[in-house]
């Protein structure tokens, strides 16, 4: 079966726009003029860097300062798209511009294709208000895949093989380049697994519902709030909390970010200690992929540590 998987999109467009740039296959060139790729998050972007440096020039398609995972393309944004050689995706619900967007579908690759079967489903869409972000909806479809650090490696192998089949005289190269990335990541992931033993059953709280496959992969009992890590929450949602906690006494609450002081202090007071565990959707202010990875486990063996 095809690792790489052409995904079918809707018939929007905008006008003048076709997207057809060159020939399908063709040769690579270092430097200016190298093929475009975009990435629609960030460990895509890196995976795609690892996989092809320096043959082709991998952007992410998102803007800085906006999430990836519920971007809304601009009309700049998807001409900029329909100009690239290849668009490589997520998939399972995470691109939900797609439907409302026009792409040639030779260009797009879905990285997580091969494994739909191992989606995890959502008891049910939710849908929240945040910040300058405003209101967004979490879909029944869990996409954050790339925490089960197995799963990320076969985003990357797929990658590696949609590179290979449109740019096969750099097959060799593509191929080398994915054998070392998979060996720095699955040697993260058996540290990972390691590290999550010593909290076999333990309950913990996610502040928001994007460890999924986190959870599954690292036997983790986790459930999970809507919070932000800046934003106090209101009465309600400390209410919450406190009703969850009472029949799941969770010590340890995992955040996408530093929660503010004033988060920190409440929590505390209530016995609950806070850590970060960046699921790294977007370019990191220092680091890459790798590095963020290395740190969440070190964090997550603080936990290990005080259990």
């Amino acid at each position: 079966m095809k690792i790489w998987h052409w995904v079918a999109v809707s018939s929007i467009l905008l006008a003048g726009c076709s997207g057809e740039r060159g020939a399908e296959t063709g040769s690579v060139s270092e430097g200016p003029g190298r093929p475009l790729v975009y990435a629609s998050n960030y460990p895509l972007q890196y995976f795609a860097e690892r996989v092809s440096s320096p043959l082709l020039d991998v952007r992410l398609a998102v803007p800085a300062g906006e999430d990836p995972a519920f971007w809304k393309p601009m009309p700049e944004d998807v001409l900029a798209l329909q100009q690239a050689d290849m668009v490589v995706l997520n998939g399972g619900s995470y691109e939900s511009w797609l439907k409302n967007v026009s792409l040639s579908t030779s260009r797009l690759v879905d990285t997580s294709e091969d494994f739909r079967e191992h989606f995890i489903a959502q008891e049910e869409a939710t849908t929240h208000s945040h910040g300058l972000e405003g209101a967004h909806e979490h879909a029944a479809t869990a996409f954050t895949t790339w925490l089960d650090l197995a799963l990320a490696i076969e985003q990357a192998r797929a990658i590696k093989e949609a590179f290979s089949a449109r740019w096969p005289e750099h097959a060799g190269q593509f191929e080398a380049q994915f054998d070392e990335l998979a060996q720095e990541l699955k040697a993260l992931d058996a540290e990972t697994k390691e590290i999550a033993k010593g909290l076999a059953g333990v309950p913990v709280v996610f502040s928001h519902p994007v460890y999924q496959y986190f959870a599954r992969r690292y036997g983790l009992n986790g459930r999970s709030v809507h919070w932000e890590p800046q934003e106090m929450p209101s009465d309600a949602m400390w209410d919450e909390l406190a009703t969850l906690l009472a029949s799941h006494p969770a010590k340890w609450m995992i955040w996408e970010g530093e929660p503010s002081p004033d988060i920190t202090a409440k929590l505390a007071a209530m016995g609950v200690q806070s850590i970060v565990f960046d699921p790294c959707g977007g370019p990191p202010d220092r680091g890459d992929f790798l590095s963020v990875m290395n740190d969440n486990a070190e964090h997550l063996r603080r936990v290990t540590a005080a259990e």
